[in-house]
């Protein structure tokens, strides 16, 4: 590691968390640092076009800077703004989300609505993966596979800490575990739990720990195997399902279907993509459990939805039914092969909400070539999503406004929505 250290005066801040400085001509982007502050920082990493430090000392701090309330912040990698106010955090990401519509879409005149602030700073996560290594339970290190040790999260709902302990005296029992993630109903008051190895655990022994060790709000749990992004189960134990109400909706959510992270904000999110539309038929693509298809089926005469995970679809069409919605039906398919099918349908209104990689390129062409009439983008990645909307705003649309969506207060994640419609 070099030990060239800098006085650097931070511009901004941009997205990763970092803080945008300059010396000698050369971008650095710094760890930890605050907008409008002189810091010294240390070079950690020289690139061919830019370099990555990290702030040692603050010579002048930012009015926006304040005492991280997590005492593994800098050490956990999990967080990156915890060292600023939380209304700077919200304005630091609208503005990263403008810079990245203009920069990168080309998009000129950006509307932005309302953001939707998170309902609390903290305690509002009800998905957790914790990492484990020789003993430690915990996150990584940033940019690091070294895991750091915690005895509670600030970010993860209050009832995950109070399970934390048992999590390691069940990793004391389990050989070369890797990962622990964890789903937590609010409403339930239960949790599901997944143990990621290498090889396969005894059945035994897992249903032994379930019994034993876990209290009985653990209704289930699940032996994994990780194959990049992709998690394999090889075997349940228990119930493999919760559900989890959102105003007077009721979701079931399998232990291998997506749920909204941040439990604060999940009522005000529906009503920011499904509020001012009307539709004869909709399509919500990445539709998961029916999070968005639900609310949005009343607002117009038919919603397809779609999801290339199984277990999500079965969840939905479960989901339709106990809340009563006979206007929804829902697919098992990719996004693409999807829009593919539909190709000539009249479609009203398109839902997208797809993974951080952004449209795929097919996709964005059968929707220019479908030209549905209003398009709502829910988007996790800046970036992705200013490209994807260059090329649509090409291709006959016009951006009405976009909205940041603060799903991961205290950490870098920018998620947004934007709300597109067909050009007179």
């Amino acid at each position: 590691m070099s030990e060239e250290t800098l006085r650097l005066s931070v511009e901004k801040l941009v997205y990763g968390g970092y803080g945008l400085a300059r010396a000698g001509g050369r971008v650095v982007f710094v760890r930890y640092a605050a907008p409008k502050e002189l810091v010294d920082a240390e070079i950690l990493k020289e690139r061919s076009d830019y370099s990555e430090a990290v702030v040692r000392k603050v010579i002048v701090p930012s009015s926006s800077r304040r005492e991280p309330f997590c005492p593994h912040y800098g050490d956990c990698g999990g967080c990156q703004l915890q060292h600023l106010d939380y209304t700077s955090q919200l304005t630091a990401k609208e503005e990263i989300l403008r810079d990245s519509l203009s920069r990168i879409g080309k998009i000129k005149d950006i509307k932005m609505l309302d953001p939707i602030p998170s309902g609390q700073e903290a305690g509002y996560r009800i998905r957790v993966q914790f990492k484990v290594s020789k003993g430690k339970v915990g996150f990584f290190r940033w940019n690091s596979r070294e895991v750091v040790e915690v005895d509670s999260c600030p970010l993860a709902h209050p009832k995950i800490n109070e399970l934390l302990p048992k999590l390691k005296e069940v990793a004391v029992h389990i050989k070369e575990l890797q990962e622990i993630h964890v789903l937590y109903s609010p409403s339930e008051e239960e949790f599901l739990l997944k143990f990621l190895t290498p090889t396969e655990m005894e059945r035994d022994l897992l249903f032994k720990l379930k019994e034993d060790l876990l209290p009985k709000e653990v209704v289930g749990v699940g032996n994994y195997s990780r194959l990049r992004l992709f998690l394999n189960r090889r075997f349940w134990i228990g119930r493999d399902y919760t559900y989890i109400r959102v105003g007077r909706w009721t979701f079931r959510v399998s232990a291998d279907s997506f749920f909204q992270v941040n439990h604060t904000l999940w009522e005000r999110f529906i009503s920011a993509v499904t509020e001012n539309v009307s539709f004869k038929k909709a399509v919500d693509l990445h539709c998961g459990v029916g999070f968005f298809t639900l609310p949005l089926s009343e607002k117009g005469n038919f919603v397809e939805g779609a999801d290339a995970n199984g277990s999500a679809v079965d969840d939905a069409e479960y989901n339709a039914k106990i809340n009563g919605r006979d206007n929804v039906a829902f697919v098992k398919s990719d996004a693409y092969r999807f829009l593919k099918s539909r190709g000539g349908e009249v479609i009203d209104l398109v839902l997208l909400d797809p993974p951080r990689g952004g449209l795929e390129e097919g996709e964005i062409e059968i929707l220019a070539k479908n030209k549905p009439e209003r398009i709502v983008y829910v988007s996790c990645n800046p970036s992705t999503l200013a490209r994807d909307l260059k090329v649509l705003l090409k291709r006959g649309y016009v951006l009405e406004g976009t909205r940041l969506v603060d799903m991961f207060p205290q950490t870098y994640h920018v998620e947004s929505v934007s709300y597109l419609r067909v050009s007179e």
